[in-house]
């Protein structure tokens, strides 16, 4: 149970701050100045000095390291679709919810496929899990 919410957890930081870090970083590729190089300078600068983005980034990667921690306990073939289609679904929840534009019919209903068969997954993880633990 506690690798279900530990993904869940994950899911919940990689895509709450998917649109947050994507607005923390507008505006960097209308930087031109004709030279790679200033070009290059330029963005780095701009971003390191926006908060807006360093924020949701740090959250982000903490996100990241809550994963990694919960492979340890919990089988690959589960926890990748689970995070990813999580992430997915709290992405476009988060966007829709800061004023992005509202996905189109095929995206809902795909994510909610997506989201039915990482229910599913979740859900055998949980009885196998529990089949463990009563195994003398």
């Amino acid at each position: 149970m506690f690798n279900i919410l530990c993904l869940i957890c994950v899911g919940v930081l990689w895509g709450c701050t998917n649109p947050f870090i994507r607005r923390g970083s507008e505006g960097i590729e209308q930087i031109n100045t004709g030279s790679s190089s200033k070009n290059l300078w330029l963005e780095l600068k701009t971003i390191a000095l926006r908060l807006k983005y360093w924020i949701p980034f740090g959250l982000n990667q903490l996100g990241s390291v809550v994963y990694v921690w919960t492979l340890q306990f919990c089988e690959i073939i589960v926890a990748v679709p689970v995070a990813n289609s999580l992430t997915f679904a709290f992405t476009a929840i988060t966007g829709y919810l800061l004023g992005e534009k509202i996905p189109g019919r095929n995206v809902i209903v795909g994510t909610l496929l997506v989201c039915m068969g990482s229910s599913i997954m979740l859900y055998d993880q949980a009885l196998r899990e529990q089949a463990v633990i009563e195994t003398p």
